[in-house]
Protein backbone atom coordinates (compact mmCIF):
# COMPACT_ATOMS: atom_id res chain seq x y z
CA UNK A 1 0.00 0.00 0.00
CA UNK A 2 1.30 3.49 -0.91
CA UNK A 3 2.68 5.21 2.21
CA UNK A 4 0.83 8.42 1.34
CA UNK A 5 -2.49 6.55 1.33
CA UNK A 6 -1.60 4.84 4.62
CA UNK A 7 -0.92 8.26 6.15
CA UNK A 8 -4.25 9.60 4.84
CA UNK A 9 -6.13 6.64 6.35
CA UNK A 10 -4.43 7.15 9.73
CA UNK A 11 -5.21 10.89 9.71
CA UNK A 12 -8.85 10.28 8.77
CA UNK A 13 -9.36 7.75 11.56
CA UNK A 14 -7.63 10.01 14.09
CA UNK A 15 -9.66 13.03 12.88
CA UNK A 16 -6.56 15.08 12.02
CA UNK A 17 -6.99 15.11 8.22
CA UNK A 18 -7.63 18.40 6.42
CA UNK A 19 -10.54 18.88 4.03
CA UNK A 20 -8.26 18.44 1.01
CA UNK A 21 -6.76 15.27 2.49
CA UNK A 22 -10.23 13.83 3.12
CA UNK A 23 -11.22 14.58 -0.47
CA UNK A 24 -8.06 12.87 -1.72
CA UNK A 25 -8.77 9.82 0.44
CA UNK A 26 -12.38 9.70 -0.79
CA UNK A 27 -11.15 9.76 -4.39
CA UNK A 28 -8.87 6.80 -3.73
CA UNK A 29 -11.57 4.89 -1.84
CA UNK A 30 -13.95 5.24 -4.79
CA UNK A 31 -11.40 4.15 -7.38
CA UNK A 32 -9.34 1.43 -5.68
CA UNK A 33 -10.73 -1.70 -4.03
CA UNK A 34 -7.41 -2.35 -2.22
CA UNK A 35 -7.60 1.07 -0.56
CA UNK A 36 -11.17 0.29 0.54
CA UNK A 37 -10.05 -3.03 2.01
CA UNK A 38 -7.16 -1.39 3.92
CA UNK A 39 -9.43 1.39 5.18
CA UNK A 40 -12.06 -1.09 6.40
CA UNK A 41 -9.39 -3.14 8.17
CA UNK A 42 -7.99 -0.02 9.88
CA UNK A 43 -11.47 1.09 10.96
CA UNK A 44 -12.25 -2.36 12.35
CA UNK A 45 -9.03 -2.44 14.39
CA UNK A 46 -9.58 1.12 15.61
CA UNK A 47 -13.15 0.30 16.69
CA UNK A 48 -11.99 -2.88 18.45
CA UNK A 49 -9.35 -0.94 20.38
CA UNK A 50 -11.86 1.69 21.44
CA UNK A 51 -14.23 -1.00 22.67
CA UNK A 52 -11.34 -2.70 24.48
CA UNK A 53 -10.18 0.39 26.38
CA UNK A 54 -13.40 2.34 26.83
CA UNK A 55 -14.20 0.35 30.01
CA UNK A 56 -10.60 -0.06 31.23
CA UNK A 57 -10.17 3.16 33.33
CA UNK A 58 -13.09 2.37 35.64
CA UNK A 59 -12.17 -1.27 36.20
CA UNK A 60 -8.48 -0.46 36.68
CA UNK A 61 -9.08 2.43 39.06
CA UNK A 62 -11.45 0.33 41.17
CA UNK A 63 -8.61 -2.07 41.92
CA UNK A 64 -6.13 0.64 42.94
CA UNK A 65 -5.81 1.85 46.54
CA UNK A 66 -6.98 5.36 47.28
CA UNK A 67 -3.48 6.88 47.51
CA UNK A 68 -2.68 5.66 44.00
CA UNK A 69 -4.83 8.41 42.55
CA UNK A 70 -2.43 11.16 43.64
CA UNK A 71 1.26 11.90 43.83
CA UNK A 72 3.98 9.65 42.48
CA UNK A 73 1.82 6.52 42.77
CA UNK A 74 -0.79 8.07 40.48
CA UNK A 75 1.85 9.06 37.96
CA UNK A 76 3.38 5.58 38.07
CA UNK A 77 -0.04 3.97 37.55
CA UNK A 78 -0.64 6.17 34.50
CA UNK A 79 2.77 5.30 33.04
CA UNK A 80 2.22 1.57 33.60
CA UNK A 81 -1.28 1.68 32.13
CA UNK A 82 -0.10 3.67 29.12
CA UNK A 83 2.77 1.28 28.49
CA UNK A 84 0.43 -1.70 28.72
CA UNK A 85 -1.96 -0.10 26.25
CA UNK A 86 0.85 0.67 23.82
CA UNK A 87 2.16 -2.89 24.05
CA UNK A 88 -1.33 -4.26 23.40
CA UNK A 89 -1.85 -1.93 20.44
CA UNK A 90 1.50 -2.95 18.93
CA UNK A 91 0.58 -6.59 19.52
CA UNK A 92 -2.74 -6.17 17.75
CA UNK A 93 -1.12 -4.67 14.65
CA UNK A 94 1.69 -7.22 14.58
CA UNK A 95 -0.35 -10.33 15.31
CA UNK A 96 -3.81 -9.85 13.74
CA UNK A 97 -2.71 -9.45 10.10
CA UNK A 98 -0.50 -12.54 10.34
CA UNK A 99 -2.93 -14.84 12.09
CA UNK A 100 -6.01 -13.95 10.09
CA UNK A 101 -5.68 -12.97 6.46
CA UNK A 102 -8.51 -10.99 4.91
CA UNK A 103 -8.61 -12.18 1.29
CA UNK A 104 -12.08 -10.81 0.49
CA UNK A 105 -14.75 -8.31 1.42
CA UNK A 106 -18.51 -8.77 1.21
CA UNK A 107 -19.35 -6.30 -1.54
CA UNK A 108 -23.10 -6.95 -1.73
CA UNK A 109 -25.74 -9.09 -0.06
CA UNK A 110 -29.26 -10.08 -1.04
CA UNK A 111 -31.12 -11.56 1.94
CA UNK A 112 -28.00 -13.45 3.02
CA UNK A 113 -27.66 -15.09 6.45
CA UNK A 114 -24.95 -17.12 8.11
CA UNK A 115 -25.17 -20.42 9.96
CA UNK A 116 -26.31 -18.78 13.22
CA UNK A 117 -29.06 -16.75 11.57
CA UNK A 118 -27.12 -13.46 11.64
CA UNK A 119 -27.41 -11.42 8.45
CA UNK A 120 -24.30 -10.68 6.43
CA UNK A 121 -23.64 -7.00 5.76
CA UNK A 122 -21.92 -5.21 2.90
CA UNK A 123 -18.42 -4.06 3.83
CA UNK A 124 -17.61 -6.98 6.14
CA UNK A 125 -14.11 -8.34 5.73
CA UNK A 126 -13.93 -12.11 5.32
CA UNK A 127 -10.90 -13.92 6.69
CA UNK A 128 -9.34 -17.15 5.53
CA UNK A 129 -11.36 -20.10 6.78
CA UNK A 130 -14.81 -21.68 6.52
CA UNK A 131 -17.91 -19.68 5.59
CA UNK A 132 -21.56 -20.79 5.64
CA UNK A 133 -24.45 -19.10 3.85
CA UNK A 134 -27.73 -20.58 5.00
CA UNK A 135 -29.79 -18.63 2.46
CA UNK A 136 -29.62 -15.63 0.15
CA UNK A 137 -26.82 -14.31 -2.04
CA UNK A 138 -23.44 -12.82 -1.21
CA UNK A 139 -20.91 -11.24 -3.56
CA UNK A 140 -17.31 -11.60 -2.41
CA UNK A 141 -14.77 -9.22 -3.90
CA UNK A 142 -11.29 -10.72 -3.51
CA UNK A 143 -8.25 -8.51 -3.13
CA UNK A 144 -6.88 -10.14 -6.29
CA UNK A 145 -9.77 -8.59 -8.27
CA UNK A 146 -11.89 -11.74 -8.65
CA UNK A 147 -15.62 -11.36 -7.96
CA UNK A 148 -17.54 -14.41 -6.74
CA UNK A 149 -21.27 -14.61 -6.09
CA UNK A 150 -22.40 -17.37 -3.74
CA UNK A 151 -25.99 -18.62 -3.51
CA UNK A 152 -27.09 -20.29 -0.31
CA UNK A 153 -27.40 -22.80 1.09
CA UNK A 154 -23.67 -23.04 0.63
CA UNK A 155 -20.57 -24.14 2.51
CA UNK A 156 -17.17 -22.94 1.37
CA UNK A 157 -13.70 -22.14 2.60
CA UNK A 158 -11.64 -19.10 1.66
CA UNK A 159 -7.99 -20.12 1.38
CA UNK A 160 -6.46 -16.86 0.15
CA UNK A 161 -7.11 -14.11 -2.41
CA UNK A 162 -6.59 -16.59 -5.28
CA UNK A 163 -8.39 -19.72 -4.09
CA UNK A 164 -11.56 -20.99 -2.47
CA UNK A 165 -12.95 -24.45 -1.79
CA UNK A 166 -16.65 -25.09 -2.46
CA UNK A 167 -18.11 -27.95 -0.43
CA UNK A 168 -21.76 -27.30 -1.31
CA UNK A 169 -23.76 -24.65 -3.14
CA UNK A 170 -23.65 -22.54 -6.30
CA UNK A 171 -21.06 -19.91 -7.20
CA UNK A 172 -20.37 -17.77 -10.24
CA UNK A 173 -17.03 -16.06 -10.76
CA UNK A 174 -16.00 -13.09 -12.86
CA UNK A 175 -12.23 -12.94 -13.04
CA UNK A 176 -10.25 -10.07 -14.61
CA UNK A 177 -6.80 -10.46 -16.12
CA UNK A 178 -5.20 -9.32 -12.85
CA UNK A 179 -6.59 -12.42 -11.10
CA UNK A 180 -5.99 -14.94 -13.89
CA UNK A 181 -5.26 -18.30 -12.30
CA UNK A 182 -7.95 -17.97 -9.63
CA UNK A 183 -8.88 -21.44 -8.37
CA UNK A 184 -12.11 -23.02 -7.18
CA UNK A 185 -11.70 -26.52 -5.75
CA UNK A 186 -14.40 -29.07 -4.95
CA UNK A 187 -14.16 -32.67 -3.76
CA UNK A 188 -14.20 -33.84 -7.38
CA UNK A 189 -12.80 -30.97 -9.47
CA UNK A 190 -9.90 -28.53 -9.58
CA UNK A 191 -10.96 -25.49 -11.63
CA UNK A 192 -8.34 -22.96 -12.73
CA UNK A 193 -9.46 -19.72 -14.34
CA UNK A 194 -7.76 -18.52 -17.52
CA UNK A 195 -9.35 -15.05 -17.51
CA UNK A 196 -13.08 -15.64 -17.78
CA UNK A 197 -16.55 -15.91 -16.25
CA UNK A 198 -17.81 -19.29 -15.12
CA UNK A 199 -20.06 -21.14 -12.69
CA UNK A 200 -19.47 -24.05 -10.33
CA UNK A 201 -22.12 -25.97 -8.40
CA UNK A 202 -21.87 -28.81 -5.89
CA UNK A 203 -24.99 -30.69 -4.82
CA UNK A 204 -25.61 -32.62 -1.61
CA UNK A 205 -24.13 -35.84 -3.03
CA UNK A 206 -20.91 -34.11 -4.10
CA UNK A 207 -21.70 -33.93 -7.83
CA UNK A 208 -19.83 -30.99 -9.40
CA UNK A 209 -20.96 -29.06 -12.48
CA UNK A 210 -18.76 -26.47 -14.21
CA UNK A 211 -20.11 -24.15 -16.94
CA UNK A 212 -18.03 -21.57 -18.82
CA UNK A 213 -19.89 -18.37 -19.70
CA UNK A 214 -16.97 -16.50 -21.29
CA UNK A 215 -13.31 -17.25 -21.92
CA UNK A 216 -11.65 -20.48 -20.75
CA UNK A 217 -10.93 -22.58 -17.67
CA UNK A 218 -8.88 -25.69 -17.00
CA UNK A 219 -10.50 -28.53 -15.09
CA UNK A 220 -8.81 -31.58 -13.60
CA UNK A 221 -9.39 -34.01 -10.77
CA UNK A 222 -8.36 -32.71 -7.31
CA UNK A 223 -4.56 -32.77 -6.90
CA UNK A 224 -4.54 -35.65 -4.41
CA UNK A 225 -2.26 -38.65 -4.35
CA UNK A 226 -3.18 -41.26 -6.94
CA UNK A 227 -5.87 -39.07 -8.46
CA UNK A 228 -3.95 -36.99 -11.01
CA UNK A 229 -5.59 -36.37 -14.39
CA UNK A 230 -4.64 -34.39 -17.45
CA UNK A 231 -6.21 -30.90 -17.29
CA UNK A 232 -9.16 -30.47 -19.61
CA UNK A 233 -9.66 -27.04 -21.18
CA UNK A 234 -13.22 -25.73 -21.35
CA UNK A 235 -14.27 -22.81 -23.55
CA UNK A 236 -17.34 -20.60 -23.71
CA UNK A 237 -20.52 -22.66 -23.93
CA UNK A 238 -18.91 -25.88 -22.67
CA UNK A 239 -19.63 -27.75 -19.45
CA UNK A 240 -18.39 -30.78 -17.49
CA UNK A 241 -19.62 -32.92 -14.62
CA UNK A 242 -17.58 -34.91 -12.10
CA UNK A 243 -18.49 -36.99 -9.10
CA UNK A 244 -16.86 -37.51 -5.73
CA UNK A 245 -14.47 -40.44 -5.63
CA UNK A 246 -14.22 -40.72 -9.41
CA UNK A 247 -11.32 -39.87 -11.72
CA UNK A 248 -13.57 -39.18 -14.68
CA UNK A 249 -14.55 -35.71 -15.90
CA UNK A 250 -17.41 -35.98 -18.36
CA UNK A 251 -18.53 -33.42 -20.92
CA UNK A 252 -22.22 -32.55 -20.64
CA UNK A 253 -24.68 -30.29 -22.44
CA UNK A 254 -24.24 -26.63 -21.47
CA UNK A 255 -27.12 -25.71 -19.14
CA UNK A 256 -26.77 -22.51 -17.14
CA UNK A 257 -30.22 -22.28 -15.53
CA UNK A 258 -28.88 -23.29 -12.11
CA UNK A 259 -26.69 -20.16 -12.17
CA UNK A 260 -29.49 -17.71 -13.03
CA UNK A 261 -29.69 -16.31 -9.49
CA UNK A 262 -25.98 -15.95 -8.76
CA UNK A 263 -24.81 -14.78 -12.20
CA UNK A 264 -26.54 -11.36 -12.09
CA UNK A 265 -25.02 -10.58 -8.68
CA UNK A 266 -21.47 -11.37 -9.85
CA UNK A 267 -22.24 -9.25 -12.93
CA UNK A 268 -23.27 -6.20 -10.89
CA UNK A 269 -27.07 -6.57 -10.71
CA UNK A 270 -28.42 -6.94 -7.19
CA UNK A 271 -32.08 -7.58 -7.86
CA UNK A 272 -34.77 -7.64 -10.52
CA UNK A 273 -38.49 -7.67 -9.82
CA UNK A 274 -41.59 -7.78 -11.97
CA UNK A 275 -41.13 -8.86 -15.57
CA UNK A 276 -37.40 -8.15 -15.88
CA UNK A 277 -35.32 -11.20 -16.74
CA UNK A 278 -31.55 -11.60 -16.60
CA UNK A 279 -30.97 -14.22 -19.29
CA UNK A 280 -28.73 -17.22 -18.59
CA UNK A 281 -25.21 -16.61 -19.93
CA UNK A 282 -23.63 -18.64 -22.67
CA UNK A 283 -23.17 -18.81 -26.44
CA UNK A 284 -25.44 -16.45 -28.31
CA UNK A 285 -26.07 -14.41 -25.19
CA UNK A 286 -26.75 -11.18 -27.06
CA UNK A 287 -29.73 -8.97 -28.01
CA UNK A 288 -30.27 -10.20 -31.57
CA UNK A 289 -31.00 -13.75 -30.40
CA UNK A 290 -33.79 -13.05 -27.92
CA UNK A 291 -37.44 -12.28 -28.45
CA UNK A 292 -39.74 -12.25 -25.45
CA UNK A 293 -43.31 -11.00 -25.12
CA UNK A 294 -43.43 -11.37 -21.34
CA UNK A 295 -40.12 -9.96 -20.12
CA UNK A 296 -37.76 -7.06 -20.44
CA UNK A 297 -34.49 -8.92 -20.98
CA UNK A 298 -31.18 -7.73 -19.47
CA UNK A 299 -27.86 -8.19 -21.32
CA UNK A 300 -24.50 -7.30 -19.76
CA UNK A 301 -22.33 -5.55 -22.33
CA UNK A 302 -18.83 -4.16 -21.73
CA UNK A 303 -17.24 -3.69 -18.32
CA UNK A 304 -14.97 -0.88 -17.10
CA UNK A 305 -14.95 1.10 -20.36
CA UNK A 306 -13.36 4.56 -20.35
CA UNK A 307 -14.75 6.25 -23.50
CA UNK A 308 -12.24 8.21 -25.54
CA UNK A 309 -14.99 10.32 -27.09
CA UNK A 310 -18.09 12.17 -25.92
CA UNK A 311 -21.06 10.05 -24.89
CA UNK A 312 -24.47 11.72 -24.88
CA UNK A 313 -27.12 10.34 -22.55
CA UNK A 314 -30.86 10.89 -22.19
CA UNK A 315 -31.03 10.77 -18.43
CA UNK A 316 -28.65 11.45 -15.53
CA UNK A 317 -30.64 12.82 -12.61
CA UNK A 318 -33.24 10.92 -10.54
CA UNK A 319 -36.82 11.41 -11.70
CA UNK A 320 -39.05 10.62 -14.66
CA UNK A 321 -37.59 10.45 -18.17
CA UNK A 322 -38.87 13.08 -20.62
CA UNK A 323 -37.90 13.49 -24.29
CA UNK A 324 -35.51 16.27 -25.24
CA UNK A 325 -33.73 17.41 -28.43
CA UNK A 326 -30.39 15.84 -29.34
CA UNK A 327 -28.48 19.08 -28.81
CA UNK A 328 -29.76 19.30 -25.22
CA UNK A 329 -28.60 15.85 -24.19
CA UNK A 330 -26.24 15.62 -21.22
CA UNK A 331 -22.68 14.43 -21.81
CA UNK A 332 -21.08 11.71 -19.73
CA UNK A 333 -18.29 12.99 -17.50
CA UNK A 334 -14.91 12.82 -19.21
CA UNK A 335 -12.79 9.77 -18.31
CA UNK A 336 -15.72 8.23 -16.41
CA UNK A 337 -15.22 4.43 -16.26
CA UNK A 338 -18.53 2.68 -16.80
CA UNK A 339 -20.08 -0.74 -17.24
CA UNK A 340 -22.93 -1.09 -19.73
CA UNK A 341 -26.15 -3.11 -19.64
CA UNK A 342 -28.83 -3.29 -22.32
CA UNK A 343 -32.52 -3.71 -21.42
CA UNK A 344 -34.72 -4.89 -24.28
CA UNK A 345 -38.33 -5.70 -25.14
CA UNK A 346 -38.46 -7.41 -28.53
CA UNK A 347 -42.09 -8.40 -29.17
CA UNK A 348 -43.24 -10.95 -31.75
CA UNK A 349 -46.63 -12.15 -33.11
CA UNK A 350 -48.10 -14.92 -30.94
CA UNK A 351 -51.39 -16.67 -30.10
CA UNK A 352 -54.95 -15.92 -31.20
CA UNK A 353 -54.30 -12.19 -31.26
CA UNK A 354 -50.84 -11.96 -32.83
CA UNK A 355 -50.95 -8.20 -33.25
CA UNK A 356 -51.74 -7.49 -29.60
CA UNK A 357 -49.66 -4.72 -28.04
CA UNK A 358 -47.42 -5.94 -25.24
CA UNK A 359 -47.12 -4.13 -21.90
CA UNK A 360 -44.27 -5.15 -19.60
CA UNK A 361 -43.02 -3.55 -16.39
CA UNK A 362 -40.46 -4.19 -13.65
CA UNK A 363 -37.53 -2.73 -11.78
CA UNK A 364 -33.82 -3.43 -11.66
CA UNK A 365 -31.32 -2.51 -8.93
CA UNK A 366 -27.59 -2.32 -9.66
CA UNK A 367 -24.71 -2.67 -7.21
CA UNK A 368 -23.15 0.62 -8.32
CA UNK A 369 -24.72 4.02 -9.11
CA UNK A 370 -26.27 4.71 -12.51
CA UNK A 371 -24.38 7.51 -14.28
CA UNK A 372 -26.44 7.65 -17.47
CA UNK A 373 -29.45 6.15 -19.27
CA UNK A 374 -29.70 6.04 -23.07
CA UNK A 375 -32.89 5.35 -25.04
CA UNK A 376 -33.03 7.68 -28.06
CA UNK A 377 -32.41 5.57 -31.19
CA UNK A 378 -29.63 7.87 -32.42
CA UNK A 379 -27.86 7.75 -29.08
CA UNK A 380 -28.27 3.96 -28.89
CA UNK A 381 -26.55 3.58 -32.26
CA UNK A 382 -23.76 5.96 -31.30
CA UNK A 383 -23.14 4.30 -27.94
CA UNK A 384 -23.30 0.79 -29.42
CA UNK A 385 -19.94 1.45 -31.08
CA UNK A 386 -18.43 2.09 -27.63
CA UNK A 387 -20.34 -0.27 -25.33
CA UNK A 388 -21.73 -2.95 -27.63
CA UNK A 389 -20.45 -6.53 -27.44
CA UNK A 390 -17.77 -6.95 -30.16
CA UNK A 391 -18.70 -8.97 -33.24
CA UNK A 392 -22.39 -9.00 -32.31
CA UNK A 393 -25.05 -7.79 -34.74
CA UNK A 394 -27.53 -5.59 -32.86
CA UNK A 395 -31.14 -5.22 -34.06
CA UNK A 396 -32.37 -1.72 -34.93
CA UNK A 397 -34.00 -0.07 -31.87
CA UNK A 398 -36.92 2.33 -31.69
CA UNK A 399 -37.06 5.38 -29.40
CA UNK A 400 -39.33 4.78 -26.43
CA UNK A 401 -42.35 7.06 -26.15
CA UNK A 402 -42.86 8.60 -22.69
CA UNK A 403 -46.21 10.18 -21.79
CA UNK A 404 -46.45 13.80 -23.00
CA UNK A 405 -47.08 16.28 -20.22
CA UNK A 406 -50.79 16.52 -19.43
CA UNK A 407 -51.73 13.50 -21.60
CA UNK A 408 -53.89 11.00 -19.65
CA UNK A 409 -54.15 8.31 -22.32
CA UNK A 410 -52.84 4.83 -21.65
CA UNK A 411 -50.11 3.03 -23.55
CA UNK A 412 -46.97 5.11 -23.02
CA UNK A 413 -43.48 4.00 -21.97
CA UNK A 414 -42.00 5.05 -18.65
CA UNK A 415 -38.52 5.24 -17.10
CA UNK A 416 -38.00 6.40 -13.53
CA UNK A 417 -34.56 6.68 -11.92
CA UNK A 418 -34.91 6.31 -8.15
CA UNK A 419 -33.29 8.71 -5.69
CA UNK A 420 -30.73 6.04 -4.72
CA UNK A 421 -29.43 6.25 -8.33
CA UNK A 422 -29.18 2.45 -8.39
CA UNK A 423 -32.77 1.46 -9.14
CA UNK A 424 -34.54 1.92 -12.47
CA UNK A 425 -38.30 1.45 -12.83
CA UNK A 426 -39.21 0.46 -16.39
CA UNK A 427 -42.53 0.12 -18.21
CA UNK A 428 -42.47 -0.58 -21.95
CA UNK A 429 -45.35 -0.84 -24.43
CA UNK A 430 -44.54 -2.46 -27.76
CA UNK A 431 -46.25 -3.87 -30.85
CA UNK A 432 -45.06 -7.19 -32.34
CA UNK A 433 -42.27 -6.70 -34.83
CA UNK A 434 -40.90 -3.66 -33.00
CA UNK A 435 -38.14 -3.27 -30.48
CA UNK A 436 -37.56 -1.06 -27.44
CA UNK A 437 -34.09 -0.77 -25.91
CA UNK A 438 -32.58 1.09 -22.96
CA UNK A 439 -28.83 1.22 -22.36
CA UNK A 440 -27.89 1.76 -18.71
CA UNK A 441 -24.39 2.97 -17.81
CA UNK A 442 -23.17 2.09 -14.31
CA UNK A 443 -20.21 3.46 -12.40
CA UNK A 444 -17.50 0.85 -12.87
CA UNK A 445 -16.14 -0.91 -9.81
CA UNK A 446 -12.63 -2.27 -9.36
Amino acid sequence: MNQTIEALIDKAINETASKDELLKLEENLLSDSLVRERYLHAVNVHAALRRQFSSRPESMSAELPDHSRSGKYGALAIVVATAACLMLIVGVFLIVPRTRQMPAVIAETVGAYGETGVAYASGELVGSGPMTISRGLVRLDFSSGARVAVEGPAQLELVDEMRLVLHRGVVTATVPESASGFVIDTDSAHVVDLGTAFGVSVNDSGLTDVCVFEGEVEVSAPPTVGNATQPQRLREGEAIRSSKGSNSIDSVVFEASQFENAWPVSSGVLQTTGAIRFVSPGPGFHPGNYKDNEHIVVFPEREGVRPSEQVRVDMVDPGVYAKSPYREKRILAKDQRVTSYLLQLDAFPEGKNPGRRRSVRGQITFANPIVGVITMDRLLRESEVIFGVPDVSYPSPRTIEPRPEGDQRRGFDSLILAADRRTLFVELQENPGHLDQVRVLIEAGN
